[in-house]
């Protein structure tokens, strides 16, 4: 009687892992499905970015991130963080880039390109601090020039400071532009490594029975 009742529950706990089992495996190909969806939309908002579309790329973007926040929604979300750190972009906002990169970081930490989006958060927390620091000596500049001549050497020091910064600023820009281009590099074998994987599924799907 025993032994029966052992055997029931090892068929029983057999069963539901086999369920369990099922479900993940359904929860991947609507996960892929989804993907599979939101991807050409995704990749038409990239190729407006790079031919200088910003505003259209950031609408289709935003539409992918609704539509699609478990499957696309760090690549939407680094696309967006792109968009505004770009120095071509007339509304180019640093800031806002930068809360795009902590987004994606924090929403999803295990995402491939949370290490990136740190590291641009980071390059972008030292711009915004320099630009800053940068208005704050032009504003002290602007001060000196009206109240009093007298003061021309202080007002000189002051504007090799901006200068300075300025220089340092420029500096980070040429980083961020260089970065930039990785990200495309890095973009392109994305897809590649996409094309193939797709093409592998497309197969396996053709060989099922």
């Amino acid at each position: 009687m025993g032994q029966e009742r052992s055997g029931k529950g090892k068929h029983l706990l057999f069963r539901i892992a086999c369920c369990i089992g099922i479900s993940l495996g359904l929860c991947g190909c609507v996960q892929s499905y989804k993907q599979w969806r939101g991807a050409p939309e995704l990749g038409e908002a990239k190729a407006l970015m790079s031919t200088g579309h910003y505003s259209v790329s950031e609408k289709k973007t935003l539409r992918v991130l609704e539509a699609y926040p478990d499957s696309l929604g760090d690549e939407a979300l680094f696309l967006l963080g792109l968009i505004y750190a770009t120095p071509k972009n007339p509304t180019a906002d640093y800031e806002k880039s930068k809360s795009f990169f902590e987004k994606l970081v924090t929403q999803y930490p295990e995402s491939l390109r949370a290490e990136e989006a740190t590291v641009w958060s980071r390059l972008l927390t030292r711009i915004v601090a320099d630009e800053k620091d940068a208005s704050e000596l032009q504003k002290k500049v602007k001060t000196l020039e009206q109240t009093s001549k007298a003061r021309g050497k202080r007002l000189k020091q002051l504007q090799e400071d901006l200068e300075g910064r300025e220089k340092v600023i420029g500096e980070h820009r040429d980083s961020l532009i260089r970065l930039q281009g990785r990200v495309n590099e890095l973009e392109s074998q994305l897809a590649k490594f996409k094309s193939i994987d797709l093409t592998i599924e497309q197969k396996k799907r053709a060989a099922a029975p």
